[in-house]
């Protein structure tokens, strides 16, 4: 299923976005943005649960046809490096997914 797929980027929407979810993190644990600190903390918690989003995603792509070339192109690295991430018969993938939230 090899398509023409964007490019792995970033922009100002994802500028937008991430700020956005940055305030409202901040706002819905009641933490200052303004501390260097708890933007770490905040930017971590945020990579931390699209980290746990993409077994899924990636399960599903391949589900609906998608190659592991796409995956990979999509993520920055290799066809081979993806399925060892994210296949279900991967010798080092996580088996436990979808891993729940904690906390």
């Amino acid at each position: 299923m090899t398509a023409e797929l964007p490019a792995r980027r970033t922009d100002d929407d994802t500028f937008d976005v991430v700020d956005d979810a940055l305030f409202a993190l901040a706002e819905r644990k009641g933490l200052w943005l303004g501390d260097d600190l708890v933007l770490v903390h905040l930017l971590d918690c945020l990579i931390e649960q699209a980290e746990r989003c993409l077994p899924e995603a990636v399960l599903g792509a391949r589900d609906n046809g998608a190659e592991w070339d796409d995956i990979a192109a999509l993520l920055g690295t290799s066809p081979h490096e993806a399925w060892l991430r994210f296949a279900p018969d991967s010798p080092i993938a996580d088996g436990r997914w979808p891993i729940p939230p904690t906390g």
